[in-house]
């Protein structure tokens, strides 16, 4: 029987509760247990998530052994503090007598000695007041935007752009702003954001006011996807004003004084500007932008890495793109691997052109697909793109009848299984694993296409995310999400194309970003590393040569480009897969083992 995401979260969740664990041990380890979900979230993000009191109690707990959890109930005179843990494993720390009561589960209680519930609230109240005299900048601006007239634009624009990312879950106090399909969504449909037209920042709650200020900042650093940065935390100014700064400073660090700022004194619509303006050379510097991804808090945290240009491609031929379909077997001297494909796919489109089968075209394909997965010692991998390349020609910036009649069948995934995944399970499961994400990886391709066009152009009707633009490792993806679940999808890698180091990929006079990728998958541990993902860029690389090489050949013959039929469901169905996997054993064991 195949376990369902939610039988596999239940587990967790009792996992976690369970009362050994809370009662039997200290209450800086009971709470530390639920607040990271047993180490699964990182002790940071789930910290940045409690509010500013709750902090202050959970700082008062660290080094303090003798200090225990109660059940609830056990002496409610005594415990002051209720600690509540929610259906997506969110730790609240509540008081009741303050008014404050918790509105999810209960499951432990805690009594503290009135001479640190002093010492708490010494630590509390700076900091709020420092938030409050933070917030007079945001309320500032938004009364700014009320005067001249420009707020109702752009309170549309934050509800437009917060269907543009696949997540968000911010906290405000307790307040939850969210977009989610597998968790609550309450600034769209329950409504928060749509109640705030046509009315006054003076009646919106100083929670809502904070939320829509800083949606408009962080949007100039980088698109939507900046907002992810915030999921699972607390948003207020006085983070705000530090993401702005730290990344400001990363950025000017990263490009070794090219362009300087004085930080301390800028506001924080400067600090987003400016943090909007240094990315763009910080893409073109010897550094790359990667993003780690909790699969439990939706958190995007973005950092940097040093990597220099000429390290980002892959010299030598991988033994997976030798044993290709129907393609020269050795590269000729001097060759790198990026030549070779190059050549390659020029030949075989060659082919097809001339009446030939398509199979020496997505063998070359299949084999850089595969070499990633072995390479990077994957459970499996994929590349998924459009089947007829000519579909995203048109004029530059022209979002026609064309693009807009795509549909997710215009799309495909190759997904292929490692040798030893294809050892260990029995082919009909592996089939399944490997359709079901190709059918997801097919929807996501169509769903990123418009965001590579300005709004204006894209009907209102068309949903759609922006395409993903830097690397990312993630982590513990199947304990929230369903399809990831059902693919044993646990520890992933994105490489998206063409990279931010790169031109786009154009096609015609069109440009795109996220048009194709490299992604690995392993269904147990380890985590991938930053070398796997060096890896996976460099494959993905290999990726953007020969689709540039198609848009080449496209050019060059008045548009025309092969349809891939490749990667259908019928392929799926027929093993077609095995075919891959069984030419790299045969010339691994012809060779004594790959080198």
């Amino acid at each position: 029987m195949r376990r369902t995401k939610f039988d596999q979260w239940s587990q967790e969740l009792r996992d976690v509760r369970d009362p050994v664990e809370l009662f039997d041990s200290s209450a800086q380890t009971a709470v530390l247990r639920l607040l990271t979900m047993a180490g699964k979230v990182p002790f940071r993000s789930a910290f940045d998530g409690l509010t500013l009191r709750e902090q202050a109690i959970v700082r008062h707990l660290l080094g303090r052994q003798h200090l225990r959890l109660t059940a609830p109930g056990t002496d409610a005179t005594a415990a002051q503090f209720v600690l509540a843990h929610s259906a997506l494993g969110k730790l609240t720390i509540h008081e009741p007598a303050r008014g404050d009561l918790p509105a999810e589960e209960v499951v432990a209680e805690l009594a503290l000695p009135g001479w640190m519930v002093e010492m708490i609230d010494e630590e509390w109240l700076p900091a709020q007041v420092e938030e409050e005299h933070q917030r007079r900048e945001l309320d500032q601006m938004l009364h700014t935007w009320h005067a001249d007239g420009s707020l109702p634009e752009r309170l549309e624009e934050v509800i437009d752009w917060v269907e543009r990312v696949e997540t968000v879950l911010i906290f405000v106090e307790r307040r939850v702003f969210s977009r989610s399909d597998s968790g609550s969504s309450t600034l769209i449909r329950d409504g928060v954001l749509p109640a705030l037209r046509g009315r006054p920042p003076a009646d919106w709650s100083p929670e809502e006011r904070l939320f829509v200020a800083s949606i408009q900042l962080l949007f100039r650093t980088g698109r939507a996807v900046r907002f992810e940065e915030f999921n699972g935390r607390q948003l207020n100014a006085v983070s705000l004003r530090k993401v702005l700064t730290t990344r400001c400073a990363t950025y000017l660090r990263a490009l070794d004084g090219q362009a300087t700022r004085e930080l301390s004194t800028a506001t924080l619509a400067e600090l987003a500007t400016l943090a909007g303006e240094l990315v763009e050379l910080v893409d073109g510097s010897g550094h790359i932008r990667y993003r780690r991804i909790n699969g439990l808090t939706y958190a995007k945290d973005e950092y940097l890495l040093p990597w220099e240009g000429e390290q980002r491609s892959q010299v030598e031929l991988p033994p997976t793109l030798r044993t290709s379909v129907g393609v020269r077997p050795e590269p000729v001297d001097g060759e790198d691997a990026a030549s070779w494909v190059r050549h390659a796919t020029t030949a075989a489109l060659r082919n097809v052109h001339a009446g030939g089968d398509e199979r020496e075209l997505t063998g070359i394909l299949e084999g850089i697909v595969l070499g990633a997965v072995v390479d990077s010692h994957a459970d499996y991998g994929m590349s998924s793109g459009i089947r007829d390349l000519s579909r995203l020609d048109g004029p530059a910036g022209r979002y026609d009848e064309e693009v807009a009649g795509l549909k997710k069948p215009d799309f495909f995934c190759c997904v292929l299984p490692s040798p030893q995944m294809a050892a260990d399970l029995p082919a009909p499961a592996v089939t399944d694993i490997l359709w079901q994400v190709a059918q997801r990886m097919m929807y996501n391709r169509w769903h990123f296409v418009p965001g590579n066009f300005d709004r204006v152009e894209v009907p209102r009707q068309r949903h759609y995310f922006f395409p993903p633009l830097v690397p990312d490792i993630a982590e513990w993806g199947d304990l929230r999400h369903g399809g990831h679940s059902t693919s044993r999808v646990r520890y992933t890698l994105r490489a998206p194309g063409a990279a931010m180091w790169k031109q786009p990929f154009t096609v015609g006079g069109r440009q795109y970003r996220g048009a194709f990728d490299i992604r690995l998958v392993r269904m147990d541990g380890p985590p991938f590393t930053l070398t796997d993902l060096q890896t996976a860029c460099r494959y993905s690389a290999l990726v953007d040569v020969f689709w540039r090489e198609i848009a080449g050949y496209a050019d060059a013959h008045d548009g025309w480009a092969p349809a891939i039929t490749a990667f259908s469901g019928d392929w799926y169905t027929k093993e077609s897969w095995r075919d891959a996997v069984e030419r790299l054993d045969a010339a691994q064991q012809a060779v004594g083992g790959l080198a």
